[in-house]
């Protein structure tokens, strides 16, 4: 993202990205499906859009506030941005069934609506060891720590490809969806090719199911930028991991997508 220029107008707000890639992995770009509209990595959009509006410098969002109030602004700029860059319609889902959700699920269904939205398989689980993994990086204003995710997942799965973003001061979990999906040019779109890689497939799985897990990470009051944001993504061959916190069977029945 364009750190320079937004850390200039607020003062408190950062990005930051990691990949690993196992021996066996594949590369992290999602240039195997092609949806009938937007943007997919190996391309990248051709520039950032300013938040509009500007939840940034919105009251109801100030302090890492989570409420419907923010959320309905941050969506907006989320509709304006996906116009504006790709030609693609906002997000769909229930807003009031969305607040009742943790921070970490929210990532969690942010992360898969803009896969789903683009022809892109979502991550299937929500894990306990992929969220701790991620809480360490939220509370260390930093990426998830890729090292501390064990070779082999509860259930027996075995990781081939990771990727984690880190957000700061983006107050909630669309605003650093916001980020990393619609002003990071500046970071060469690292954090948007995270959110829509491939991170796994049948060939390198030797004919084992495939599947992306995903694990998240919130602080409402960071070291330094206040909100603070991360999410981790695996591509996991072999046994779905079983340190379920959400589904996104459960998500989709809940926030009634479709």
């Amino acid at each position: 993202m364009s750190n320079l220029r937004l850390a200039a107008r607020l003062g408190a707000i950062a990005l930051g990205a990691a990949v690993l890639l196992g021996s066996a992995s594949i590369a992290v770009s999602a240039s195997a499906a092609r949806p009938a509209a937007g943007v997919l990595p190996p391309r990248n959009p051709a520039r950032n859009v300013n938040p509009n509006p500007d939840f940034l410098l919105a009251a109801s969002c100030a302090g890492g506030k989570d409420s419907a109030a923010c959320n309905t602004i941050v969506l907006r700029a989320i509709t304006h941005a996906r116009k504006v860059l790709e030609n693609i319609g906002g997000m769909s889902f229930s807003l009031a069934a969305y607040e009742k959700l943790t921070p970490d699920e929210q990532l969690f269904v942010s992360a898969n609506l803009e896969r789903i939205e683009r022809g892109l398989p979502a991550a299937t689980v929500l894990t306990r060891s992929l969220d701790t993994v991620a809480q360490d990086g939220a509370n260390a204003d930093a990426d998830p720590p890729l090292n501390k995710v064990p070779a082999t997942l509860p259930g027996g799965g075995r990781w081939i490809s990771l990727g984690g973003n880190w957000a700061g001061g983006f107050d909630n979990a669309l605003g650093a969806d916001y980020g990393w999906m619609y002003d990071d040019k500046g970071s060469g779109w690292g954090h948007r090719d995270n959110v829509l890689g491939q991170y796994v497939s049948a060939a390198p799985c030797g004919g084992q199911a495939h599947e992306i897990a995903m694990g998240a990470g919130h602080v409402t009051k960071g070291k330094t930028y206040g909100d603070s944001e991360t999410e981790l993504f695996a591509g996991v061959c072999g046994r779905t991991p079983t340190d379920v916190v959400m589904t996104w069977a459960q998500a989709k029945k809940l926030l009634h997508i479709t």
